[in-house]
């Protein structure tokens, strides 16, 4: 990852940890992705970055967070998965 985009890569992982309500983790990870657009990263190196962002939630042991944290853990999860289907042209439609 790049240096520019790895500083702001580990706050948003603080700022999950932080957020108050699964609607806040989205609300950080729509920032993070509109910073990468404005920093001109391509798609490809986008979803590379979500890609390695899952890889790292995943690893998280439940057992070193509590409930709030690993709740915001797993939406995070699963936004940024939802992003980059989104990205590759999959949408999902919320019934």
């Amino acid at each position: 990852m790049l240096p520019a985009i790895q500083s702001h890569y580990q706050e948003l992982l603080e700022k999950i940890l932080r957020a108050s309500s699964q609607d806040a983790v989205k609300y950080q990870i729509d920032a993070f992705m509109d910073l990468l657009q404005q920093m001109g990263t391509d798609e490809v190196k986008m979803k590379h970055i979500l890609i390695e962002m899952q890889t790292h939630l995943d690893q998280c042991n439940p057992l070193h967070y509590d409930a709030q944290q690993w709740s915001n853990i797993k939406m995070a999860d699963i936004y940024c998965f939802e992003i980059q289907q989104s990205l590759s042209g999959i949408h999902y439609s919320s019934l």
